[in-house]
């Protein structure tokens, strides 16, 4: 479902997902021309990144491809680096400055928000008890990246959201350190701000993220958590507002 929305989003008319298995990864350059490219897809114009390297030991690169393309017939379409702020965009680029928390950062590389995506699974009740119900989110892939722990502005949606446009949230990603011990496993749950309280046990959401509002903490209090929350919930209504031009979104 999820898979199937992003691949929309792309407006690609076909999508292959190629398993990275050992036997995949020792293809050298010319047999994953022949095997692949040319034999699996039928290719008749290949495009690759100003860096792009393929094969075994990426021994293959640009000048290969375009003497495979000679012989097999297909064309070689080459892609400048992207530039943003004097830097050049990559993926690893990217995944450092999502894991640091500097999603703000992030976007400005992707041309987009950083997007994560989880199915709701039951949680202890706690958010309910402190007047913030969360949905509790667990990753579709155990590879997902994910910010740096802290509390976040985010943007909320799923297949049967009501509304016509994502709903305003904030999620928080990792310990609890008021109620559990400082080891204990990380979580990640979101609060709808504005939405109700929509059943979304099962569900899978995505969630954009806007900016990160603070750092995990410790409170001394269940009372001063839920100050504090109130505080997380202020500031992330005015960054989302903010962000889509004051609509109240």
């Amino acid at each position: 479902e999820g898979l199937d929305a992003e691949v929309a989003d792309t407006r690609l008319d076909h999508l292959v997902i190629q398993p990275f298995d050992r036997a995949f990864s020792r293809l050298r350059p010319t047999e994953f021309v022949r095997d692949v490219l040319v034999q699996g897809l039928g290719c008749t114009t290949v495009v690759v990144g100003h860096d792009h390297r393929f094969g075994a030991g990426r021994e293959g690169n640009e000048d290969l491809l375009r003497e495979c393309g000679e012989t097999y017939g297909f064309d070689v379409t080459h892609i400048p680096p992207h530039i943003e702020d004097e830097l050049t965009v990559s993926s690893t680029k990217v995944r450092q400055r999502v894991q640091a928390g500097e999603v703000e950062g992030a976007e400005s590389l992707l041309g987009r928000p950083f997007a994560w995506q989880g199915q709701v699974v039951r949680g202890d009740g706690r958010g309910r008890q402190l007047g913030f119900p969360t949905a509790n989110l667990t990753a579709l892939e155990a590879d997902q990246i994910l910010p740096e722990a802290g509390v976040y502005a985010v943007e909320v949606d799923w297949a049967d959201n009501p509304s016509d446009h994502p709903q305003a949230g904030m999620a928080h990603l990792g310990a609890r350190p008021t109620f559990e011990a400082a080891d204990a496993p990380a979580k990640i749950e979101v609060h709808l701000l504005d939405a109700g309280r929509p059943d979304l046990y099962r569900r899978t959401l995505s969630l954009s993220f806007a900016t990160r509002l603070r750092g995990v903490e410790k409170f001394d209090s269940p009372d001063d958590l839920v100050t504090q929350l109130h505080r997380d919930a202020q500031a992330a209504k005015a960054v989302l507002q903010q962000r889509n031009g004051n609509d109240g979104r």
